[in-house]
């Protein structure tokens, strides 16, 4: 394996950006029982991963459902070098593209955090958001037990008071992307149905949603949208996904332990 590389805890080694990111990613995926918020996966499932980073969720589909077909879509490079790289080494049906799902075809620029690749965003105040409240989770505020353990695990808050360890940490770089709308990928790809849109674009899931158009929404059966705007952003989301025939949960993501507004969206169509 090329690249930098980490063990997962099961001793599976996979492609990474920083491996002191990989845990609490990880544990995030593993420890949300999606079934137990009215969600189903089938075996043999469409899946859509917008905003894959280094493609842990896909990981994750193929471990719950071994003939499924997956569509990946990373806009940030060394991430989706990752995610590439971890698609061909699982097998199956994956398609992994780099693009930026949004309203509109055409090029964006994001906010790259080389050092925490899991931030990178379109919208420079939700990264600033994360980014506090990774600051207070490192300094162990509000952090529950486990994602405690995970924080300690990596090193990072023994090297609190490293003023150059923080500063890179956070420091940001500005790269621009291409960007596509799911209508338009849907179409490339010859989509029927998708059985799971799972939407995690650190801010931009606003876009995202508006570059579905009146003829795929009847073909998502089910949505896990990540909301990282705060609470009347979620109330809005939520009741236009209401509006279109959808159940939805609402849970909280585990950086709101630090303080960060974010929270999980789990929606599935109504049976008539």
């Amino acid at each position: 394996m090329s690249g930098a590389t980490t063990m997962l805890p099961d001793g599976r080694q996979i492609h990474c950006v920083n491996a002191y990111e990989v845990g609490f990613g990880w544990h995030e995926i593993v420890s949300d029982d999606l079934t137990q918020h009215g969600l189903d996966l089938p075996e043999d499932g469409v899946y859509f991963d917008v905003g894959a980073n280094i493609g842990l969720f896909c990981l994750r589909l193929r471990d719950l459902c071994p003939d499924a077909r997956i569509y990946a879509f990373e806009p940030m490079p060394a991430a989706f070098e990752a995610l590439s790289n971890n698609t061909q080494d699982m097998g199956g049906t994956v398609e992994a593209c780099r693009l930026a799902m949004g309203s509109a075809p055409g090029q964006a620029e994001f906010d790259h955090y080389p050092a925490l690749s899991a931030l990178s965003t379109g919208d420079t105040a939700v990264g600033k958001s994360l980014a506090d409240g990774l600051r207070s989770l490192l300094s162990g505020q509000g952090a529950s037990e486990d994602i405690r353990a995970i924080i300690d695990s990596t090193g990072a808050h023994d090297r609190l008071d490293d003023e150059a360890f923080i500063d890179q940490l956070f420091q940001s770089e500005t790269v621009t992307v291409d960007v596509d709308t799911l209508d338009n990928v849907a179409a490339r790809f010859g989509i029927e149905a998708i059985d799971l849109l799972k939407i995690d674009t650190e801010g931009q899931e606003r876009p995202v949603l508006d570059g579905i158009g009146e003829d795929l929404w009847p073909k998502i059966r089910q949505l896990l949208v990540e909301v990282h705007r705060g609470e009347e952003e979620l109330r809005t989301i939520r009741a236009e996904l209401e509006a279109r025939g959808y159940e939805t949960v609402i849970g909280d993501h585990p950086m709101a332990q630090g303080g960060a507004l974010v929270f999980h969206i789990y929606a599935h169509r109504r049976v008539s």
